[in-house]
C-alpha cells in the first residue's frame, strides 16, 4: 500500500508488465525473516529461503522517497541498497494478478506450466 497506495506519489503507471518493487523481494522470503533489514539480506539463510534470488544484481522501481535520483536496487549478494542509476543492471519483468486467480496445475517448468483461472 506505501508505494501503491494512498501514500504514493501521484505519478500514475499504466504498465501491464513492469520491474519488481523492493517490499517484492523482501517479502519473497519465510515471514521469519521480515523484521531483517534489506540492507542484510546478503546472509546465506535469506539467500537460500527467497525464491526471488537470483544471484545477479538487478533493478526494483522503488525509489527512494528522501530524494530524487535514489532508486533501490538488489545486489547479486542478495542485499537490496541505494544507488543514483550509475549500475548497468539486470531487469526482471513481473506482473501481478488480481486476487480471485487461483492455482490450477503445473509446476512451472516449460514442460508443465502453471494454469491459472
Amino acid at each position: 500500500n506505501y508505494e501503491v497506495g494512498s501514500n504514493s506519489s501521484s505519478t500514475t503507471d499504466s504498465m501491464k508488465i513492469g520491474l519488481m518493487y523492493v517490499s517484492d523481494y523482501g517479502f519473497a522470503v519465510s515471514n521469519s525473516y521480515w523484521t531483517t533489514a534489506l540492507g542484510s539480506y546478503n546472509n546465506t539463510n535469506l539467500r537460500n529461503n527467497n525464491w526471488m534470488y537470483l544471484v545477479s544484481t538487478e533493478w526494483t522501481i522503488s525509489n527512494n522517497s528522501d530524494d530524487s535520483v535514489g532508486v533501490f536496487i538488489v545486489y547479486a549478494s542478495g542485499e537490496v541498497g541505494l544507488t543514483g542509476g550509475e549500475y548497468s543492471s539486470a531487469v526482471r519483468p513481473v506482473f501481478y494478478l488480481i486476487s480471485n486467480v487461483a492455482y490450477i496445475s503445473g509446476t512451472g517448468t516449460q514442460a508443465n506450466p502453471f494454469r491459472i483461472a
